[in-house]
């Protein structure tokens, strides 16, 4: 859990870089999805890059 913790931390640094990273954000959706906390970064990455599988994703979430 500490290495998703560290590689949150490091995204977030290169989010606040490159705000549309697609990259970071999938990332990051990611890692929130293993720690629960996934809905805002997969919701603003399907702004930018809209997927079927992140929209299903979302969801099931919802």
């Amino acid at each position: 859990m500490e290495k998703y913790k560290e590689a949150i931390i490091d995204l977030t640094k290169l989010l606040n870089l490159e705000p549309n990273s697609k990259f970071a954000l999938r990332c990051l959706g990611e890692f929130y999805h293993l720690t629960k906390e996934a809905i805002i970064d997969l919701a603003k990455l399907l702004g930018i890059e809209p997927s079927e599988e992140i929209d299903e994703s979302l969801n099931k979430k919802l």
